[in-house]
């Protein structure tokens, strides 16, 4: 059946006129008769006036149908040959495998413990090795001879850098400081009556 004669159905049974279509016709077409049919059963379900053709108690017995069913169990799988040496391999190798990562974490825990016991002879500073601009305004020399600054030399460097930031972090604070005292507003003594 159509979308415009399920329309026409529609609107006929809302009391509007149906173009071309009339109670005469509903009778002589089984699938509009039926079409009919639902559209009175929706209207009164949606009213709350179901009468008795709708069985409230459908759903226990779709759940007794199911539950006479027939239970279909599946057979066995008989296991094969290659299965059977399949799950022998694995049951052999499960363990090694465990025993390996553990000699593993093993050997990483001894090799952690002796590098954490080693000497640091590592200078402080790290050198750098590209140095566009060098830090003192004065390009370092190019030699093949070039020497690795004594450790102490490397600490006196640190102290002196740590200084200079240390006075550029209290400079800084200063003009902030001087910066909100010349952004307040003055006080209520100060200001002009109006």
């Amino acid at each position: 059946m159509s979308n415009k004669n399920s329309e026409s159905i529609s609107a006929f049974l809302d009391s509007y006129e149906a173009e071309g279509l009339s109670v005469d016709d509903l009778k002589q077409d089984q699938q509009q008769l039926d079409t009919w049919g639902r559209y009175h059963m929706i209207g009164d379900v949606m009213r709350g006036e179901a009468g008795s053709f709708i069985m409230p108690d459908l759903a226990n017995n779709i759940a007794v149908a199911i539950a006479a069913e027939p239970t279909v169990l599946a057979p066995q799988k008989t296991p094969s040959l290659a299965n059977k040496v399949k799950a022998k391999v694995v049951q052999f190798a499960k363990p090694a495998g465990q025993f390996a990562i553990a000699a593993s974490a093993a050997g990483l825990m001894v090799l952690g413990v002796q590098q954490a016991n080693v000497v640091d002879d590592v200078p402080l500073v790290p050198t750098q090795v590209f140095q566009p601009m060098p830090f003192g305004g004065v390009a370092d020399p190019v030699s093949y001879n070039y020497e690795q600054p004594s450790i102490t030399q490397q600490k006196q460097d640190l102290i002196k850098r740590q200084q200079k930031l240390q006075a550029i972090l209290l400079d800084h604070q200063k003009q902030i400081k001087l910066q909100a005292n010349t952004n307040q507003p003055k006080s209520d003594q100060e200001q002009p009556e109006k």
